[in-house]
């Protein structure tokens, strides 16, 4: 089992992009009506992580850590109280 330190050295020199409505539209242009968060439902994926396309719900859109419930913000269900 690796440390925390490991883990965040590891998350730190990956490569982490958050798709944006651009980026589903490139995929299907058809589906231009549809907001962000609907495009992240129906493709079932958030991010590219070192060039694979990977579902990340659940975890912080911004620092890939996993969200609980009392570490969410009330603003958004995405990111957790830190990245806010």
């Amino acid at each position: 089992m690796k440390s925390l330190k490991e883990l965040k050295e590891l998350r730190l020199n990956k490569k982490i992009t958050l798709l944006k409505k651009a980026d589903f539209l490139s995929f299907k242009p058809e589906l231009k009506h549809l907001k962000v968060n609907e495009l992240r439902d129906h493709f079932k994926i958030t991010h590219i992580i070192d060039g694979k396309l990977r579902d990340m719900r659940g975890y912080c859109f911004s620092c890939i850590t996993p969200l609980r419930a009392d570490y969410t913000s009330s603003k958004s269900n995405n990111y957790c109280i830190d990245c806010l």
